[in-house]
């Protein structure tokens, strides 16, 4: 049904309401999306001790989770895509070379179609726990093994690749038990050491290396055994082929055992460092942000109901200006995870994301990772640590259908300046119309609540959200054909419905409601306000036909350009004309008179017609058409006459 904006009933009111428009405008204010669990993820081979869930790691519509105790800790790690919402596994990937205890799986990062996987404890020529990593890369949804990484100074019990990070055709592998990270780059499918990383400050047992994030020529390096465990974190920059240490990061109040570093993650020039062992092991995370060259502290995050053994922190990731941040030891080991959104240079949290069915030793949170609006949770004791992984995600709009708000069974087309009516789910979090407050002067909004429709590649205005419907105006530069339009909701954007665009799709309003055993009544109205329909004919609206000479009010949309100009989306102040002839029509009849044929004073994209009612005997189901230009419209509507 449409919005009460475009309802018979507000025709009127709309007009009275709109006037105070310029005095009262601003734009709404975009609201923080509510995110859903969306799935629980699962290893199609999975046995009770596999630790599915390990690590983690999100890139798009790709997620490869690790389970590294897998046949006897040789380890595992799943690759996993989303379609339309759906998870399903596309590949299980192993090392072509792996043994019992390498773990590998322990560490795992995905770009686009290339992922790292970590196997810290793997034996490389002898030497226990060296420790290596492997790249494999996706062409037609197969994924294949690319190459195999090691030191080129490996050594026993370096625990290299005890940590990951890949972006683009850059790795950095840590290996804490050498207190160094090593960074990999790809040239012709080949993968090559660039450069080995150390601490300028390094001391022995530092664990440089603990944790990895590259984002583009940027890394940052967690070293959580720093300073009798207090921590810290190192970022490096890339100048040609050369990295060197920009910056050492410490917390503002950093204190033995907090353990800071030993989580890192970046996105761009925003980065989070979990300290877990803050405040009796209850955990904190710290916030950065570069500027001039520069990386200074944004904030300390904890969680809102945080509690000592926590261990909040203990995992981190963000992705623009959404970070998450685990507590697996949280409620029993249960296990939470918080997401924060970034907003005014400092970080609020936004949401506690607990599974649906967690329980006590799920550890849910031993592992995240944020892409977008997707964030994936390993939970390594679900189910006698089978391990499971939770997909929390921002609900995608679905348009189920597009039709213009005059016709309630669907034009084929629509045009320029036409109001339309999008059906389907996850539309909007919130219900309502537009109010004054959402127009900018005399311009009608292209966002209510941080929901947007855009047609062509063109913003369109918006009157009316809800979960299952929005109302739009189209623009009045629409070129004709076959045009895309989606619904964006909560930075999340729909699949792109094919709209039939033309020069002009005219269309008299009908709601739903004055549909009487089949036959479709038009809007129309008598000065007063009282509806032009059978009298009584529907309980508590008040009716009466119109009688031959008297003047009534029709409304439409979509009959194209009036003079002077007014664009779609601007409110009409003033009187207009149609460009184009219109002929109203009762029964075979034409109107005695057709007095106005312009825009409704005072509104947006609303169309009204007073017209002079013929004589023609009496009938409750008189046919009302229409021609505009010569062109006769295409609905059958009704209206009623009493001589």
């Amino acid at each position: 049904m449409l919005s009460p904006v475009l309802v018979p009933v507000v025709a009127g009111r709309l007009v009275r309401v709109l006037a105070l428009v310029a005095l009262l405008a601003s734009l709404a204010a975009a609201a923080n999306p509510t995110w859903t669990e969306q799935q629980e993820l699962a290893a199609s081979d999975g046995f009770v001790g596999d630790q599915f869930g390990w690590s983690v790691s999100v890139s798009g519509d790709t997620a490869v989770i690790g389970a590294v105790s897998k046949n006897n800790a040789q380890g595992a790690a799943y690759v996993l895509v989303s379609s339309s919402g759906a998870w399903t596994q596309q590949q299980e990937l192993t090392a072509f070379d792996g043994a019992a205890d390498d773990y590998f799986g322990f560490s795992a990062s995905v770009s686009g179609d290339t992922a790292v996987i970590g196997a810290w404890n793997k034996t490389i020529n002898s030497q226990s726990g060296q420790g290596a990593a492997y790249v494999f890369v996706r062409s037609g949804g197969v994924w294949t093994r690319q190459q195999e990484l090691t030191a080129s100074d490996g050594a026993w019990d370096d625990a290299f690749g005890y940590s990951v990070s890949v972006s683009g055709d850059t790795a950095v592998i840590g290996a804490p038990g050498n207190g160094a990270a090593y960074v990999f780059v790809r040239s012709g499918g080949v993968w090559s050491e660039q450069q080995e990383l150390t601490a300028s400050d390094e001391t022995a047992s530092d664990y440089f290396g603990y944790s990895v994030s590259v984002s583009g020529g940027t890394t940052l390096i967690g070293a959580s055994a720093k300073n009798t465990n207090q921590g810290a974190a190192y970022v490096f920059v890339q100048s040609g082929q050369v990295w060197t240490q920009q910056q050492e990061l410490t917390a503002s109040d950093g204190a033995a055992k907090d353990s800071f570093g030993f989580s890192v993650s970046m996105s761009g020039g925003t980065a989070v460092i979990g300290a877990p062992g803050n405040n009796g092991s209850q955990g904190a995370a710290y916030g950065f942000a570069l500027s001039g060259g520069v990386w200074g502290q944004q904030g300390k995050l904890t969680a809102s109901d945080g509690a000592a053994g926590d261990s909040f922190g203990n995992s981190v990731s963000v992705s623009g200006a959404s970070a998450v941040i685990a507590a697996y030891h949280k409620n029993a080991d249960q296990g939470a995870a918080y997401l924060f959104a970034l907003s005014g240079g400092g970080w609020g949290q936004q949401q506690e994301f607990t599974a649906s069915d967690g329980v006590a030793g799920d550890y849910f949170g031993r592992s995240v990772s944020v892409s977008g609006d997707t964030a994936a949770i390993g939970a390594v004791g679900r189910n006698n640590s089978l391990g499971a992984a939770y997909v929390f995600a921002v609900p995608q709009p679905t348009i189920s259908a597009v039709i213009s708000a005059g016709d309630f069974g669907g034009f084929s087309a629509v045009a320029p300046g036409t109001w339309v009516e999008i059906y389907g789910s996850e539309l909007a979090s919130t219900t309502r119309p537009w109010t004054a407050a959402d127009f900018i002067g005399n311009s009608a909004p292209i966002a209510l609540d941080g929901v947007q429709v855009t047609i062509g590649g063109q913003p369109a205005f918006i009157d009316y959200i809800s979960p299952g419907q929005v109302n739009a105006q189209l623009p009045s530069n629409l070129g004709p054909g076959s045009l895309q339009l989606t619904v964006t909701s909560g930075n999340v954007t729909s699949a792109p419905v094919n709209v039939t665009v033309n020069a002009t799709e005219a269309g008299l309003l009908a709601p739903p409601s004055f549909n009487i055993g089949g036959n479709q009544y038009v809007v129309a109205q008598f000065a007063d306000g009282t509806y032009v329909l059978p009298a009584g004919l529907i309980a508590g609206v008040n009716s009466r036909p119109a009688q031959p000479g008297e003047e009534i009010v029709i409304y439409g949309i979509g009959f194209g350009s009036v003079v002077p100009d007014i664009p779609a989306g601007q409110i009409a102040t003033g009187t207009s004309q149609l460009t184009a002839s219109l002929q109203v029509l009762f029964g075979q009849t034409p109107a005695q008179q057709v007095a106005y044929a312009g825009l409704t004073p005072d509104s947006v994209g609303l169309y009204q017609f007073n017209v002079v009612v013929p004589a023609v005997p009496d009938n409750n189901l008189v046919p009302l058409t229409f021609n505009l230009g010569g062109v006769p419209g295409t609905q059958t509507l009704y209206t009623a006459v009493h001589q």
